[in-house]
């Protein structure tokens, strides 16, 4: 079975949430950065999916997080169930604080998960973006300054350095990549205007 293309992306307003989107390439600046889901994780991302859409969020978690025959979630499944949280973050502003601090936890297992992943470093230093932008000052400052130091960290990996290179098993041209990441430093600083030591901040 062909594995499924997932991009992992960030809106960029007052409040922010991961989303998970169809993508048919990563050619353009828009999709760079996607995630490609392994194919045996097709019918259980299907299943968070559809719970997700009504409302069921402890059972789009408990269906991710039971993993695929028996093993423990992978990478993808981790960030799905950080995707899941910040949703709910939206759904439940009451309690926005705690599914947002589940997000990132989430975010951060999955890069644990597969460390040498660039598409999942990337995806944490967005999920602390995200969590910033759903927090108001101070709490976000220190998500601004986690997501830039992931960011600029990341902007020196010989990965991103070519023209083009392997990225999730595809070779796939550099520059989107390039441009999508300086495209985030610059809003990530913008939106932490008035928190301390924020790198890069003049």
């Amino acid at each position: 079975m062909k594995s499924a293309l997932i991009a992992f992306t960030v809106v960029l307003a007052s409040m922010a949430t991961v989303s998970l989107v169809p993508s048919q390439g990563q050619d353009t600046t828009a999709d760079a950065w996607s995630k490609v889901a392994p194919s045996e994780d097709t019918e259980v991302f299907e299943q968070v999916a559809a719970c997700r859409k009504r409302g069921d969020f402890d059972g789009a978690v408990a269906v991710a997080l039971k993993g695929v025959q028996g093993r423990a979630p992978d990478d993808f499944l981790l960030q799905t169930v950080a995707d899941t949280y910040f949703q709910r973050a939206q759904a439940e502003p009451a309690q926005r604080e705690r599914w947002v601090t589940l997000a990132v936890k989430y975010s951060e297992q999955a890069l644990q998960a597969s460390p040498g992943d660039v598409v999942n470093v990337f995806n944490v230093g967005e999920s602390y973006l995200a969590a910033a932008m759903n927090l108001g000052k101070p709490r976000s400052c220190s998500y601004y300054e986690k997501s830039l130091e992931v960011f600029e960290r990341l902007k020196t990996n010989p990965v991103l350095k070519g023209e083009s290179a392997t990225v999730e098993g595809q070779q796939v041209p550099m520059e989107p990549y390039r441009q999508k990441l300086d495209n985030h430093i610059k809003q990530a600083r913008l939106m932490a205007s008035g928190c301390p030591a924020v790198p890069g901040k003049r």
